[in-house]
């Protein structure tokens, strides 16, 4: 980034993937990589010749707009084991398929589902991570949400207001007319609706419509 120091990202690459939180959309970034090795006669392996410039992933104009203030600041909640972290709307949805999940603990439909949903999700991952599921709660109190997200591996719009004062969970249950719940409605990356309600579908098939659109 324009001669900055050299910073070490990932010590290992999992499925030829390292990612890196934080960065700026509008930067030009270069990457080098050498031989992971625990032998000591290894330890002066020089890293490979500088990649070409990329620049950072942004959250695309359209799944932007669906969040106050164009998405600027917006902050999704993820767990780290069993802590909540908050982690920024790009780093989280760009360039991916995401499934808002409209549901909330009191909801007996909603309970039986969400195992389901989550099954799918968990199979899902060890393959794909370009599709990423955000639960947005309908709970009446924030230890519901805390309770209910619990048992959830996925994102979170958070239960508070944001620093701004906009109640993000109620936005998006106004964009999308929630009236009923389970919903689960699914958007390409590019932020436009493949599916009003995936709840009972063919996941499969729909998933393989909305990536059609990257």
């Amino acid at each position: 980034q324009g001669g900055a120091a050299w910073q070490t990202i990932a010590t290992s690459l999992k499925n030829t993937e390292a990612r890196k939180r934080n960065l700026t959309s509008s930067a030009l970034y270069q990457f080098r990589v050498r031989p992971n090795t625990t032998d000591s006669s290894d330890g002066n392996i020089p890293f490979s010749p500088p990649s070409n410039q990329v620049q950072a992933l942004s959250i695309s104009p359209g799944l932007a707009r669906l969040f106050p203030r164009g998405g600027d600041g917006a902050m999704l909640l993820t767990k780290n084991n069993t802590a909540m972290t908050s982690m920024k709307l790009a780093d989280a949805l760009a360039g991916k398929v995401t499934m808002l999940y409209f549901s909330a603990h009191w909801c007996g439909p909603c309970r039986q589902f969400t195992p389901q949903l989550a099954n799918y999700y968990n199979a899902l991952k060890k393959s794909s991570n370009n599709v990423e599921v955000v639960f947005v709660s309908l709970d009446h109190d924030e230890s519901s949400f805390n309770s209910y997200y619990k048992s959830m591996p996925w994102l979170a719009v958070p239960f508070d207001e944001d620093d701004h004062g906009n109640n993000v969970r109620e936005d998006l249950q106004g964009r999308f007319s929630v009236n009923g719940i389970p919903r689960l409605v699914v958007l390409n990356a590019q932020g436009s609706v493949v599916e009003e309600n995936a709840v009972g579908k063919d996941l499969n098939s729909i998933l393989i419509r909305a990536n059609s659109a990257i």
